[in-house]
């Protein structure tokens, strides 16, 4: 029991250990310059010592390089690599001694190389249900994928694979996939499902390829509109033909008046004009038999003349009247008067 314990803490050491080593502390790309970090102030008098997985590839001791340059270092002891490869990834270690040769700092750092990311693709796959979109690329170590739908990112999809149900996918939307890792970001192109099933679900969503919702608002707020323009249209028609018919009126009174102020003259109150008898009339009033004006005829009785005197008055009131006759004119002659009864003569 006393020796199990110690190898527990061995093997647990041991896999911290592995896995310390696997964590990276920078990265660099194939064919790139990259400067590891030391920032160690007061070099001037110091020796320092560079190691690459154990093996020293710089060392500057009294003013001598061996091996490496003056250029591969800088002032304040950072190392600059030019050109890296696959090769030199690895753990890099720093020692700084002072003048006697003792250890005064001592730094490692672990360099890996990550490759630039290549341009994803997007392939989908349809089903009774969903749909499933794979974003597809050459290396995906180190890499982090997001999704985009119609060019909104789609938080909490860093998968490969992304998922979305029918009944939330429209047949205009569009899906990307981009793929970056700490030094590069590429994004594919822009993809459209063509499921069968994904149109018939957005076929109900849609009126003359816009939005349901939208074109019922555009199409209600149109004829509303047109039914104003007709409203309007029918009153300024009603009104223009009222405003014709009262013209015609005005117009048809105008012409009427003059006829109208000659049949019908104005009498001042009061009087009344009697109608000059026609000539007619005044003919048929000479006595019969052609006697000439003076001469007296047979004397009319009491009835008769009676009778006689009411016709004029008739003729009056159903006859319009008539302008009186000039001076010129011819006059009617006089109506036979009866004879006066005198004293008769005495006969012998």
């Amino acid at each position: 029991m006393a020796c199990t314990l110690p190898l527990v803490f061995l093997v647990l050491h041991g896999f911290l250990s592995l896995s310390a080593a696997d964590q990276c502390d920078y990265y660099f790309q194939p064919g790139t310059d990259f400067t590891i970090p030391l920032k160690y102030t007061d070099m001037s008098s110091k020796e320092i010592t560079w190691k690459h997985n154990g093996n020293v590839i710089f060392k500057r001791k009294n003013g001598m390089f061996k091996p490496g340059k003056a250029e591969d270092i800088l002032d304040d002891g950072s190392l600059q690599l030019k050109g890296l490869a696959l090769a030199n990834e690895g753990t890099y270690k720093a020692e700084v001694f002072n003048s006697d040769g003792r250890s005064i700092k001592e730094q490692s750092f672990r360099l890996c190389m990550k490759e630039k990311v290549s341009k994803p693709s997007v392939k989908f796959t349809c089903s009774a249900k969903d749909v499933t979109f794979t974003c597809t690329l050459t290396n995906t170590e180190g890499v982090t994928f997001k999704w985009s739908k119609n060019e909104l990112p789609l938080n909490g999809e860093t998968k490969t694979t992304f998922i979305i149900d029918l009944k939330q996918l429209k047949e205009r939307d569009n899906f990307t996939c981009s793929a970056f890792n700490e030094f590069s970001m590429e994004k594919s192109d822009t993809i459209k499902p063509t499921c069968k099933a994904v149109s018939k679900s957005g076929d109900p969503q849609l009126l003359l390829g816009f939005d349901f919702l939208t074109m019922v608002g555009i199409l209600a707020g149109g004829g509303g509109l047109v039914l104003l323009l007709i409203i309007i249209t029918s009153v300024c028609c009603c009104l223009s033909r009222r405003k014709s018919q009262m013209r015609f009126e005005e117009e048809r009174e105008l012409r009427l008046a003059p006829l109208t102020k000659t049949q019908h003259p104005y009498h001042p109150e009061g009087q009344t004009k009697h109608p000059s008898q026609p000539e007619g009339q005044k003919q048929r009033q000479r006595p019969p038999g052609g006697a000439p004006p003076g001469s007296t005829g047979p004397r009319p009785t009491a009835r008769a003349s009676g009778q006689a005197e009411p016709q004029p008055r008739a003729q009056a009131r159903g006859r319009p009247p008539q302008t009186p006759m000039d001076d010129d004119e011819e006059q009617p002659p006089p109506l036979p008067q009866p004879r006066k009864k005198g004293p008769h003569p005495p006969r012998q």
